[in-house]
């Protein structure tokens, strides 16, 4: 188990190095962040003062070594459009895109669990065909799309719900999450649908029908609990898809003050200090969840425990290796 945990940590660490890298190179060395953070028509001296004073004029690799420290410490500068610290930005817009991802991603893994649990109980049936091609059609579905339908429809022809987030209004919070939570839920059923149909030739599951047991008891009872190990692992990957990817484009639609509008206004105004700050960020929570996911993965799961066990040696009487 240590040796496992350390190998995650150390590609963890990886990951977080070469996001720097990127980041870096995204920022200072494919563009000019000194022209791409100043207003257009700005005069050459204070350009050439602007890019001192972020140490542009330092050779590359000790620039890079200034950005990793500092990337380090959590200083990504000011920001040029609001004034403030970039980290403190991102992480005050933080619980915003968590209050649309950990709830979408709950009630879709939940939802998409029982649904797939039911229609594997009678695979190839009316219903188990109706779900995969509803499971399929909600994949292919632009959620940016679905969430401009659904306020013209549900917002503002029949007034049910906002159109925009509002501060201390719980409604507001349906339509982004109704629309984050679809993608998981059809993902989950046809997984858990996959996982118990192939859990159904197992040998335990043939020994619990012989001991009289009915096929429901047999499927909540034996089948699901090893059925839902995949389950967990991509409801971690659906929430980090969530945060630094669905969650940005309804976050726009929807005016929600999450780290995706904030991105995106960032951009829209070369604050390129809180655009770095968010990416770092983004990358640091989804390293995190895919490390939390592959932990959750190695304690639920025997067969990944004996697969990173070093084999044991045996040798003969005589010393001989076998």
């Amino acid at each position: 188990m240590v040796r496992y945990l350390i190998q995650r940590i150390a590609q963890f660490a990886l990951v977080i190095l070469g996001a720097t890298a990127v980041v870096f190179v995204a920022m200072y060395v494919a563009t000019d962040p000194a022209r791409t953070a100043l207003p257009v028509g700005t005069p050459e001296e204070e350009i050439e003062a602007f890019r001192r004073q972020l140490g542009l004029d330092e050779p590359l690799l000790v620039q890079y070594l200034s950005f990793l420290w500092d990337a380090l410490r959590g200083d990504f500068g000011t920001s040029i459009w609001l004034g403030e610290p970039a980290l403190d930005l991102v992480l005050e817009s933080l619980p915003a895109t968590a209050a649309l991802a950990l709830p979408a991603t709950l009630i879709g893994v939940l939802l998409g669990v029982g649904c797939g649990v039911l229609v594997s109980m009678r695979p190839g049936s009316w219903l188990d065909n109706a779900v995969n091609v509803l499971g399929y059609g909600l994949i292919s579905l632009a959620e940016f799309w679905l969430a401009i339908m659904l306020i013209m429809l549900v917002a503002v022809q029949f007034g049910l719900v906002p159109t925009a987030a509002l501060p201390g209004h719980p409604a507001s919070l349906i339509l982004p999450v109704a629309i984050l939570a679809i993608r998981p839920f059809a993902h989950q059923t046809q997984m858990m649908r996959s996982s118990m149909i192939a859990e159904r030739g197992r040998q335990y599951v043939t020994t619990a029908r012989s001991k009289g047991l009915s096929e429901t008891r047999v499927a909540l009872r034996h089948m699901l609990r090893n059925a839902a190990i995949p389950s967990v692992t991509l409801g971690v990957y659906e929430l980090s898809r969530l945060f630094v990817g669905t969650a940005v484009a309804i976050e726009i639609v929807f005016a929600w003050p999450g780290i995706g509008r904030l991105a995106a206004e960032a951009l829209e105004r070369g604050d390129i200090f809180v655009v770095q700050a968010v990416v770092v960020v983004a990358v640091v929570v989804v390293a995190s969840l895919n490390l939390v996911a592959d932990l959750l993965s190695f304690w639920l799961d025997p067969r990944t425990r004996t697969e990173v066990r070093p084999a044991k040696v045996v040798r003969s009487p005589k010393g001989a290796t076998l």
